[in-house]
């Protein structure tokens, strides 16, 4: 007497889009832990889920990718950024999942974790090929294109936190201590300073030669990277592309110090 055959799931998730959409919309810290528990959660109403991975920059993520790596079936995959700073998730994951779709596999479906539209033409090739995608996404902001193609799985509804939906303009209370404002008094000040004689600054330029002038966020290109994510989290700073005028038609990105922000307005008012 045969049994009922197990819908056998792999997950794959694009962390800086989920984890950028979550503080994007919500007040609360979303940590990857409680993220890889709400895959699971996600995964086991589809089957069960024999492997996931996290693909990101975890150059810049160490601590996290260690959580990873210590909680089966869980892994990651490490994506560099490029040279520029930028993500590179969205093209390495789609056409690790093009060549999945393509090859002999040994899983039945896929659960996707973003809601970026990039992926709508995985999804369509999947289903040229009989290969199930779900998506497991910030339910609240993805691609309307996606979830037309594929059941969606908010994953808020599967974090075991109450999250609070940010107001448009909202800053967060960060509960920044002393140590904190330590921390953070050399960076936002030297910002200041930059900011205060040039109509914009370059992100590359702060990083490769302003954060290397005055030995902030460490030696390494990796770790000042590192660095100004944090500061990008905290909501210290931001960071825009905009039209790049030594190159008409490129883009370039720019760091800018969030003024509003309680850390930024108490360093600022102690100089």
């Amino acid at each position: 007497m045969g049994g009922t055959k197990t819908n056998r799931v792999d997950a794959f998730i694009d962390w800086e889009n989920i984890r950028q959409r979550l503080s994007d919309n919500y007040i609360e810290k979303v940590s990857v832990d409680q993220v890889m528990e709400a895959v699971k959660k996600a995964a086991s109403e589809i089957g069960t889920l024999r492997q996931a991975t996290f693909y990101g920059d975890f150059t810049l993520r160490r601590e996290e990718a260690r959580d990873i790596d210590k909680k089966l079936p869980f892994g990651i995959r490490n994506v560099l950024r490029a040279r520029s700073g930028k993500d590179q998730t969205d093209p390495v994951l789609i056409a690790d999942l093009m060549e999945l779709i393509f090859t002999p596999h040994d899983f039945d479906s896929i659960l996707l974790c973003s809601g970026a539209s990039h992926y709508c033409e995985v999804v369509r090739k999947a289903s040229i090929k009989g290969i199930k995608i779900y998506i497991c996404a910030v339910g609240i902001d993805a691609s309307p294109d996606l979830t037309s193609l594929a059941p969606l799985y908010p994953i808020e509804k599967y974090l075991d936190i109450q999250l609070t939906r940010k107001l448009p303009n909202q800053q967060v209370l960060t509960g920044l201590s002393p140590r904190d404002l330590v921390r953070w008094a050399k960076f936002v000040s030297i910002l200041d300073s930059v900011e205060s004689k040039l109509p914009f600054v370059a992100l590359s330029y702060f990083h490769k030669d302003i954060m290397l002038s005055y030995l902030i966020g460490g030696q390494t290109q990796d770790d000042r990277y590192a660095y100004i994510e944090s500061a990008r989290e905290s909501e210290i700073i931001s960071i825009e592309q905009i039209d790049n005028p030594a190159r008409p038609g490129y883009q370039m990105r720019v760091i800018k110090l969030n003024r509003d922000t309680p850390i930024v307005k108490e360093i600022l008012a102690r100089k």
